[in-house]
């Protein structure tokens, strides 16, 4: 969609790994300014992100939001302050079972998302790594098929950058009928329902809020944030992104991680 001039954005949404934030997991205070700016003029400013609603939050508060905030790739909808739940669109249980019946042949590290908790066969390097990065706590349970009862409401697969380079095609290929299969970190590979994609998500609470599509602004960095550049009227790639998210962008920031979004509100929200 081509950017028009006379649009300005009146719903944001920012994803926040290597977007809204960068490898110090910090928010600087120019970005801060630059989201209080965007605020004070109208817009609704929200974060879209593949983390767990409970490791958005503590951003969402930091920055004063208390809009819906697009959690889980977009299968958890749910405001920051007052929790009010949107929608929350789990994997079928018996989809989710096949696969992650796949991914434990295969033998890489798994989490299983259930009611905001992370749960894992055991705690190791990788366990660790991740619950670092978000800062909660993961539940070692045994082996997950035999813990899965409930639909989880994402599965995510660890492994080296390389391996997953030449393993995704397959896992694309062979559970697209079920779900919707996307790498976030260079190291992640995430599995949410059928077609819950951080895109669909932001289309529908644009909906909901009476915002027209030309008016709706996303900005990101990885493949997962792809299917909500390409739908946003003015979809923005930092530019650190990915190749993928800078093709489906119709502006690639000179900024990398949060300048870039910095750039984008000044450009696009607040500029005269």
């Amino acid at each position: 969609m081509t950017v028009s001039g006379s649009e300005k954005a009146r719903l944001v949404a920012i994803d926040i790994d290597y977007t809204l934030i960068g490898s110090d997991l910090k928010i600087s205070d120019r970005t801060k300014q630059a989201i209080h700016a965007a605020t004070d003029a109208g817009s609704t400013v929200t974060l879209a992100t593949g983390r767990m609603f409970r490791a958005a939050v503590p951003f969402a508060e930091e920055l004063g939001l208390d809009a819906p905030l697009i959690t889980y790739d977009g299968a958890l909808v749910k405001t920051a302050k007052t929790e009010e739940l949107y929608w929350h669109k789990p994997i079928p249980i018996e989809d989710a079972r096949e696969i992650l019946a796949h991914l434990q042949s295969l033998g890489f590290h798994i989490n299983v998302y259930i009611d905001d908790e992370v749960y894992v066969e055991r705690l190791n390097e990788e366990s660790r790594s991740y619950t670092a990065h978000v800062n909660v706590a993961a539940r070692a349970v045994g082996d997950l098929l035999e813990f899965l009862n409930e639909p989880p409401t994402k599965i995510l697969m660890m492994t080296e950058p390389d391996v997953i380079d030449n393993l995704l095609p397959e896992l694309e290929r062979k559970f697209r009928d079920i779900s919707h299969v996307v790498r976030s970190l260079p190291q992640y590979v995430e599995f949410t329902a059928k077609d819950v994609t951080k895109g669909a998500a932001l289309a529908e609470l644009a909906k909901r809020m009476g915002i027209p599509q030309a008016q709706v602004m996303a900005i990101g960095d990885s493949e997962n944030d792809v299917t909500m550049l390409s739908y946003a009227g003015i979809g923005v790639a930092v530019c650190n992104a990915v190749d993928r998210a800078k093709e489906a962008a119709d502006y690639v920031t000179e900024g990398i991680n949060g300048d870039g979004v910095r750039e984008a509100i000044y450009r696009f929200v607040l500029s005269s």
